[in-house]
This record gives structure tokens, sequence and C-alpha cells, in this order.
């Protein structure tokens, strides 16, 4: 009998090398609170809620892949480092702004894919 196939089959990790970078957020450090009686606060499926703090722990870039199989589509990347190369007010300003990413990675394989790296670089137009 042949061997199925499963998500092993695929590199979900090769999805390109130049990007277009449409939009940064922010990604906040989370943590668990209580309730006044010293309860952990739930959500509906009972598990420990995440609430975000006021500290800044990287980055979320919205990207459209610019080549390889997956050109035009898009995704996002979280890179978990506060230096911001660029703001969404800089990206709006120009026409186009390329980068490329370190050790870029999935990080949420399902209907949607995320992926996450360890740096972000912007390509300058030569």
């Amino acid at each position: 009998m042949a061997k199925l196939l499963s998500q092993r089959d695929w590199n979900f990790n090769d999805i390109g090398t130049i990007f277009e970078l449409d939009e940064v957020i922010p990604v906040y450090e989370t943590e668990h609170r209580a309730d006044e009686n010293g309860e952990v606060i739930k959500d509906r499926e009972g598990k420990a809620r995440n609430f975000q703090t006021e500290t800044l722990i990287g980055y979320t870039f919205s990207i459209t892949i610019l080549d390889g199989q997956f050109k035009k589509k898009s995704t996002q990347v979280k890179v978990l480092d506060t230096n911001l190369p660029i703001t969404n007010d800089e990206i709006m300003k120009r026409d186009s702004v390329k980068c490329t990413f370190k050790n870029l990675q999935a990080s949420m394989i399902s209907t949607v894919m995320y992926y996450k790296a360890d740096s972000i670089t912007l390509v300058t137009p030569k």
C-alpha cells in the first residue's frame, strides 16, 4: 500500500525570497490575570485568558509574496525584535517597500498560514 499524503510532504517554509511590505502591527507581551477573588480569568473554553501588557516584544509584518509559486499571495510574519526598520506612515509614502526575512518558517499551519522569522531586512532599490 502506498503512503498517504500528509503535511510533512510539503515544505511550508519555502514560500518565496522577496516580499512587499504592506503593514506593520505591534506585538505586545501577554499575561494571565486574576479576578477580585484571586481566580485566574478564563476564556469560553476554560483556558487561562491572555491579556496584552504595554510591553512591546516585536512586530507582525503583513506582506505580499513577490516571487515563487505563491506570487501575489499574502500572509503575516512575526518577528520578536523591537527594532522597527520602517513605520506604517513611511510605507504609505512609498510606492513599494520590499523586504526579506532571516530564518523564515511556518508558525501556524492551518487554512491560513502564519510565519515567524528572526529578523527583517528592507531591500533598497538599485
